[in-house]
């Protein structure tokens, strides 16, 4: 196994076990700590395949040949965005200012919006790349839905950037636009589904 999987995958799996942890025995600091371990084991895994153009969280050095140049590159983009948004959770939580920060994003979600639209993309994007497999059978089962899904992600993650950048600039007009989208939902089952997961973190 090489050093830096084990490495990436050692921080990560801390992380998870002291939030887990600190849930048991009720220590916020230690739920803090588990969320920036994450974080940081992210953001290595990203700055790996940055530099390396190698896709990281890699058993074998051989491993993910098919992902390596543009896919490690879109990889080490998602990674360090993943890492950013738990490292900058952990310091919220443990100054106090997690609740007004998700407040304030919900008011302005413009910045949601387009990191999400980022992510999705990316996904999208990472399954456009498939491995040097032929054959029709593999095309017809495996590459053609594959791409398929990697276009509606795309697609849905270019709305949703371009929607976090209306709403940056037009914020009046994006709420009016979101206020008439909303109503065909069950608002009340979405809200008390956000209300749960932030009291996971609270």
């Amino acid at each position: 196994m090489r050093f830096f999987a084990f490495l990436e995958y050692t921080t990560v799996i801390v992380g998870m076990i002291g939030m887990v942890a600190s849930k048991f025995f009720y220590l916020p600091k230690g739920f803090h700590l588990g969320l920036f371990l994450i974080g940081a084991g992210f953001a290595l895994g990203g700055l790996e395949s940055l530099f390396t153009r190698r896709m990281s969280f890699r058993f074998a050095s051989h491993g993910g040949e098919g992902y390596a140049g543009v896919p490690a590159l879109i990889w080490a983009v998602m990674a360090l965005m993943i890492g950013a948004a738990c490292i900058a959770s952990a310091y919220l939580m443990e100054q106090g200012l997690w609740r007004s920060t998700v407040n304030g994003l919900m008011r302005r979600p413009a910045p949601l919006l387009a990191a999400g639209g980022v992510m999705v993309a990316g996904a999208g994007a990472l399954l456009m790349f498939s491995p040097r497999r032929r054959g029709i059978w593999w095309t017809l089962l495996v590459r053609v839905p594959k791409t398929l899904v990697g276009l509606f992600l795309i697609a849905a993650g270019i709305g949703g950037v371009a929607l976090g950048i209306w709403e940056w600039f037009e914020p009046q007009a994006y709420d009016r636009f979101s206020r008439r989208a909303w109503e065909s939902f069950d608002i009340r089952a979405i809200d008390r589904l956000w209300r749960s997961f932030i009291n996971l973190f609270t």
